[in-house]
C-alpha cells in the first residue's frame, strides 16, 4: 500500500513538474532580448500606406508576444506628435478580414510581425500639408524598452497599428 502511494505521489510530483517546465519555456518576451527592423513599406492610390515591422528574437530561448506594439510619431525634439500614438486596429484599411491579437511563440532568432497604416492625402490633396515625423517609436507589447528608429511619415489622419502575428514563411 505504501509503495502504491509512493508511486503515485512521484507521478503527480512528476507531472506537476513537466507543467512547469513547459510553463517556464512559454516566457514573455523581454525588451532587451528583441530588436525591431522596417521590413517593407507600399504606398497606394489616395495617399494609403503600410509599413512592415519585424521583432526578432535574439536570445537562446523562447519567448511570447501577444497584443498591439505602442507605435509613435515624434517630433523633431524626441516628443510624442499631438495625435501621434497610433490606435490599435484589429483589420486595418484594405484588409481582408479582422486579425485579433494572439500568443505568438518566437524561436531564438526568428521574427513576428506588424503592420502601420497610415494616410498622406494622396494626389490631389489640397488642403495644408499634413505633419511630418522623421522619426518614431516603437515598443513592443508588454515591454518597456523603446526603439526609435528613422522614418518620414507625412501623416494627415490617425495612424493605425496592428497585433503581432507570425511571419509567413519564406
Amino acid at each position: 500500500m505504501r509503495v502504491a502511494i509512493l508511486l503515485a505521489l512521484l507521478a503527480a510530483a512528476s507531472s506537476a513538474a513537466a507543467g512547469q517546465a513547459s510553463t517556464r519555456r512559454l516566457v514573455p518576451c523581454r525588451g532587451e532580448v528583441l530588436s525591431v527592423r522596417h521590413v517593407s513599406d507600399d504606398a497606394a492610390m489616395g495617399g494609403h500606406n503600410l509599413i512592415d515591422y519585424a521583432f526578432k528574437n535574439n536570445s537562446s530561448s523562447l519567448c511570447t508576444l501577444k497584443g498591439y506594439p505602442r507605435y509613435e510619431l515624434l517630433v523633431r525634439s524626441g516628443k510624442v506628435r499631438r495625435r501621434g500614438r497610433a490606435i490599435n486596429s484589429q483589420q486595418l484599411p484594405g484588409a481582408d478580414a479582422k486579425e485579433p491579437s494572439q500568443l505568438i511563440t518566437l524561436e531564438p532568432g526568428k521574427e513576428a510581425g506588424f503592420r502601420v497604416y497610415y494616410n498622406n492625402g494622396g494626389a490631389g490633396y489640397l488642403g495644408t500639408p499634413c505633419p511630418l515625423s522623421r522619426k518614431v517609436r516603437i515598443k513592443a507589447p508588454a515591454t518597456m524598452r523603446s526603439f526609435d528608429l528613422r522614418e518620414e511619415i507625412r501623416s494627415c489622419r490617425r495612424v493605425l497599428v496592428s497585433a503581432v502575428r507570425t511571419l509567413p514563411s519564406p
